[in-house]
């Protein structure tokens, strides 16, 4: 299986990522939100008045983590990306990203005006500056040695 392969299962079974963001000062901020993707874009909702939401606002770079806790060694247990991250403002983004969220959700986004100019709830988008799966090393018996990152190419 390869390494894109298992990082694209990650993103298509795990529906919350671990959002890290960072505020002017470098003071870290983690947040989960819901999300879905396309390819390794990656979408979600959020209120403007959010501390991650602030943050990118003040500082694009983020770093997202989607981790599946219920894979097996050499499965692809998570997916690590380093990307920047903005509000979508283009109506045609933000349908498409709404439409990826509905879809993941089972239900569809009735009304786009609520994420469009002056609401306070935003659509983001994450885009990938660089991409990790796991990998790991097992001993003889099947035991657990280390895991460690492989850079994914999209």
């Amino acid at each position: 299986m390869s390494d894109k392969f298992k990082a694209l299962h990650v993103l298509d079974t795990i529906s919350f990522a671990t959002l890290a963001t960072a505020n002017t000062k470098g003071e870290p901020w983690n947040t989960p939100v819901f999300c879905a993707h396309d390819g390794f874009t990656i979408y979600w909702c959020s209120h403007e008045e959010s501390v991650h939401s602030q943050n990118i606002a003040a500082n694009g770079r983020v770093f997202i983590t989607i981790y599946n806790s219920k894979a097996g060694p050499g499965e692809g247990l998570g997916v690590y990306l380093q990307a920047h991250a903005r509000v979508l403002k283009d109506e045609s983004e933000i349908r498409q990203a709404l439409e990826l969220l509905g879809q993941r959700r089972g239900r569809p986004f009735q009304f786009i005006e609520k994420f469009m100019g002056d609401s306070p709830r935003h659509v983001y988008t994450a885009e990938p500056v660089a991409v990790w799966t796991n990998d790991a090393n097992i001993d003889t018996d099947g035991d657990f040695i280390r895991d460690f990152r492989v850079e994914v190419e999209e």
